[in-house]
């Protein structure tokens, strides 16, 4: 009866500090994309309907590095704080040993790791793909409601464009003056009375129709030049980036399904660098949501042992291991990307590495056993406060 109420009691707190952390870092990286959406709604004219869509098709990249994090702090909090109130020391010598407050945590870790296994193999590949196609849908749509009226404005492939007027919905220009650098034998200079942008979405095309002008043609070399009057004259434009990348870039390793990285795999020979790109994307699907168990078991010990005052210092100690899993992560997926060694192994060493220290971290807070880098990790915090106290001014 006693383990029951426990672990209902455990598990509780677990959840309350993962909602809190899960919330926090997901706020804090849509708010970093702030201003971007900002200038989208009120630069280009994008409805806030299509921003909400691309905020909520970002969230599935997010939470694969907030689920993780999340669980790792959610875990440490909570035996930090059964630790320094002294709940820790009740529950042992109520003869509950460790391994028997496990299971709370496994549930948590459990169920992170499970959302992060959909987050990584189902909806960020989707969320991707859908946010690429409406970015690229609202730029043909709405890029005409970048150009801004007296400024030249180059956003278009070797064309620049200059309007004395814009009317408040940006598709009406007057008193136009065009640079077109597109033919290179030759220099284009088109100047028009009137002017409207017109965007065909289906078709992903995008033109100017002029109206009363001319345009002067000069060689480059200069011994030629001719006028053209015109009473009306359709110009394209051409979206240089954005057009450019959705054309060739084609869908991305990251955008795949487990089932067309595996077709992927099939088409190039193991030696080939795109086999170790598709490859690395397969294993990292697998790799990253079971970094929710092992972050938050090995924050099990560290929650016992460390001494570290209150939740902003457990917060960041949690922050620092988490930056040593991505530091290692990181430095295996470039490695698999150079081929230099398997992509498996790169992509699984920094679970392989932390999953054997959790055991070994967890069996000594089992035994009561000292951590000896947390023992100095410990020692050289006190230090660091001691000298902070000393140096503070006195009140």
């Amino acid at each position: 009866m006693m383990p029951r109420i426990l672990h209902k009691y455990i598990l509780k707190e677990l959840f309350q500090f993962f909602a809190i952390s899960i919330i926090t870092f997901t706020f804090i990286l849509l708010v970093t994309k702030v201003f971007t959406f900002a200038d989208l709604i009120i630069n280009k004219g994008v409805a806030p309907s299509a921003i909400g869509l691309l905020i909520l098709y970002t969230l599935p990249y997010s939470f694969v590095f907030t689920l993780p994090i999340s669980t790792l702090l959610a875990v440490l909090l909570t035996f930090l704080r059964l630790t320094h109130d002294n709940e820790m020391t009740a529950i042992k010598a109520s003869g509950i040993s460790l391994y028997q407050v496990l299971p709370p945590v496994f549930v948590l870790t459990v169920f992170a790791y499970l959302c992060a296994s959909y987050m990584t193999i189902y909806a960020m590949p989707m969320g991707k793909r859908a946010f690429n196609e409406l970015v690229y849908s609202v730029a043909h749509e709405r890029a005409y409601a970048g150009i801004k009226p007296r400024y030249f404005n180059d956003d278009f492939k070797n064309i620049v464009l200059y309007a004395n007027e814009i009317d408040i919905s940006g598709k009406f220009l007057q008193d136009i003056f065009i640079s077109d650098k597109r033919d290179p034998r030759l220099s284009n200079t088109i100047v028009a009375k009137k002017g409207i942008i017109v965007s065909n979405p289906e078709q992903k095309r995008l033109a100017l129709k002029l109206i009363d002008g001319s345009i002067h043609y000069d060689s480059k070399d200069m011994t030629t030049s001719d006028t053209i009057w015109f009473s009306k004259y359709e110009l394209s434009l051409d979206l240089q980036q954005l057009v450019k990348n959705q054309k060739e870039r084609g869908i991305r390793e990251s955008e795949m399904s487990i089932a067309e990285l595996i077709a992927k795999l099939k088409s190039y020979k193991s030696t080939d660098i795109k086999y170790n790109l598709y490859l690395t994307e397969l294993h990292k699907k697998f790799a990253l949501p079971l970094s929710c168990i092992i972050l938050g078991l090995i924050a099990v010990p560290l929650g016992m042992q460390t001494k570290v005052s209150g939740s902003p210092g457990g917060i960041s100690f949690g922050l620092g291991i988490f930056l040593l899993y991505y530091i290692l992560f990181a430095a295996g997926k470039s490695f698999d990307d150079s081929g230099i060694y398997p992509p498996a192994l790169g992509i699984w060493f920094p679970n392989i590495f932390l999953g054997a220290l959790t055991i070994l971290m967890v069996r000594k807070a089992a035994r009561e056993e000292p951590i000896r880098f947390l023992g100095l990790f410990n020692r050289l915090s006190e230090r660091l406060r001691q000298f902070v106290r000393s140096h503070s001014p006195s009140p």
